[in-house]
């Protein structure tokens, strides 16, 4: 009977201590990859702090025009470009098919202002919103 006690009792610590061993590692492992995903959230979300102040920086110095009309258009396409990028960096697809149907909208309207635009301020207009379209893809 001691003898069979013994067993049990031995085998009941090794199978202890054994279980604590795996969830230490299964536990680190845990740590370890909730750190990683921390981490890449950060930089995901710095880089994004970044390309949303460019953009910004490009988008708030727009050119201004002798037309009121694509002095409008300007400062609806800064938003949109803003927008846009805050959706692209948080990843919201829904968000982002909505502001693109709007940049297509804004496409087609700037093809009409820049019709009636001085040649200089086409120009002008055409190489700003280049420069927020290329901040954009960055």
């Amino acid at each position: 009977m001691k003898k069979l006690f013994l067993a049990a009792a031995v085998l009941g610590v090794v199978s202890l201590s054994s279980c604590k061993s795996e969830k230490e590692k299964v536990d680190a492992k845990v740590e370890n990859t909730q750190e990683n995903v921390a981490e890449t959230v950060t930089d995901q979300v710095e880089a994004g702090k970044e390309t949303i102040d460019k953009v910004a920086e490009v988008a708030k110095d727009f050119p201004t025009f002798a037309n009121p009309e694509a002095n409008d258009w300007a400062k609806r396409y800064a938003e949109l470009a803003g927008e846009m990028k805050v959706a692209a960096t948080a990843g919201d697809q829904a968000k982002l098919a909505e502001l693109t149907k709007k940049a297509v909208d804004l496409s087609t309207e700037l093809q009409k202002i820049t019709q009636k635009l001085s040649p200089d301020d086409a120009k002008k207009l055409q190489e700003w919103s280049a420069e927020i379209q290329k901040q954009l893809t960055k």
